[in-house]
């Protein structure tokens, strides 16, 4: 890819990391002054969460669907800021199941509706970093099948986040790119981790004989 992965919030540069795939905030002042002067504006919660200011994120992300009025596609959007502050919390079964809900609430209106696609894809992609994240933290508790699993999970949902943006055309301020990093991303991943199993399960080189610690 030519060039880091961004996007601006609130005038704001943001990177995403192609390893991580989480963001990063270039002038984190300038995001804090924002969030203060606009506290009740719902994309604090996502801001907050980038500012790594996660317990504030994840108050404004429950206050801001408590809403009952809310058309079910901004409660999809909501619900999914809320759902990836949970991520970066390490909560990710319950991340799990808000990116769900917020996927089904994408269809409670016109499923098949540019923005209701829209909305799904952008589901899709965060919660195919979540997965990502998860599978990473199972390897680390030495649980390899349920590692696998999520890590073909988060790769279908990021693939399908991709190829439903480029069917719309997207032209959201980076969603396309990061759609592609992301989707790299997990490949290279599923690569090295199946790299990492041949490795573990080659016989000893010719000529080389185990011995026994008996």
């Amino acid at each position: 890819m030519d060039g880091p992965i961004g996007f601006t919030a609130a005038g704001v540069q943001v990177i995403v990391d192609d390893e991580t795939l989480r963001e990063s905030v270039q002038d984190p002042a300038a995001l804090a002054a924002w969030c203060a002067e606009n506290p009740q504006d719902p994309r604090t919660v996502a801001h907050l969460r980038m500012l790594g200011r996660l317990d504030e994120a994840a108050i404004a992300g429950r206050n801001s669907l408590e809403d009952p009025a809310l058309p079910a596609l901004v409660r999809a959007v909501r619900r999914t800021r809320y759902a990836h502050v949970l991520q970066w919390q390490g909560a990710y079964l319950p991340a799990e199941e808000q990116f769900d809900l917020a996927a089904e609430e994408t269809g409670l209106e016109d499923p098949t509706s540019p923005s209701s696609l829209a909305v799904l894809a952008s589901v899709f992609q965060h919660r195919a970093k979540s997965r990502f994240e998860h599978s990473l933290a199972q390897r680390r508790a030495q649980n390899p099948r349920s590692a696998t699993r999520l890590r073909q999970h988060a790769l279908e949902d990021a693939r399908r986040a991709l190829t439903m943006r480029e069917m719309l055309g997207a032209t959201e301020d980076g969603a396309l790119a990061s759609s592609r990093q992301t989707v790299a991303r997990l490949e290279r991943e599923v690569t090295r981790s199946a790299d990492a199993a041949d490795g573990a399960s080659e016989p000893p080189p010719p000529g080389r004989t185990q011995t026994s610690s008996r």
